[in-house]
């Protein structure tokens, strides 16, 4: 067993974004994906005010390398507006929620797996902000899709 067997997940996400830093600097591609990835240990712990710097940067980041109204950049915007919906900050979520919705149907489409997952999130949110009609409409949509039920439009020669 190596040394860098002991350390946790966190010191090493955190050592590589710190390398990265050192080598290719803060803008690098590789350096945001490290910082992301940072950002989502600490979601995916439940740890969101340590997690927020991080996507906050992230999203920072990707507008600045691939322009706001990328893939890249709706994800990032995605990711924020998850960790706003988990800290029930409705408010800063929502706005986020959309401008992801926004860019992602423009780029993939009304029916990409991407875009109904972001409108599932959304949906809840918005159940948990007792909106509930806006809610169940964005929900049946995206999961009739999501699971292939939806109605096909007959072809026409």
């Amino acid at each position: 067993m190596t040394g860098s067997d002991n350390h946790t997940p966190e010191e090493r996400l955190q050592r590589a974004l710190t390398t990265l830093e050192e080598m290719v600097g803060e803008d690098h591609p590789h350096t945001v994906l490290a910082r992301m990835r940072l950002g989502d240990y600490y979601y995916e712990n439940a740890q969101y005010t340590r997690c927020k710097p991080f996507y906050t940067t992230v999203l920072e980041k990707h507008t600045q390398i691939y322009g706001p109204d990328t893939i890249e950049t709706a994800m990032a915007t995605h990711k924020l507006a998850l960790l706003y919906h988990a800290l029930e900050q409705y408010d800063k979520a929502e706005p986020l929620y959309n401008e992801a919705l926004r860019v992602l149907r423009i780029e993939r489409g009304d029916y990409h797996q991407d875009v109904l997952g972001v409108l599932k999130d959304l949906a809840t949110m918005l159940q948990m902000m007792n909106r509930d009609e806006e809610a169940r409409e964005l929900l049946n949509f995206a999961q009739d899709h999501l699971s292939g039920r939806w109605k096909t439009i007959p072809y026409e020669a």
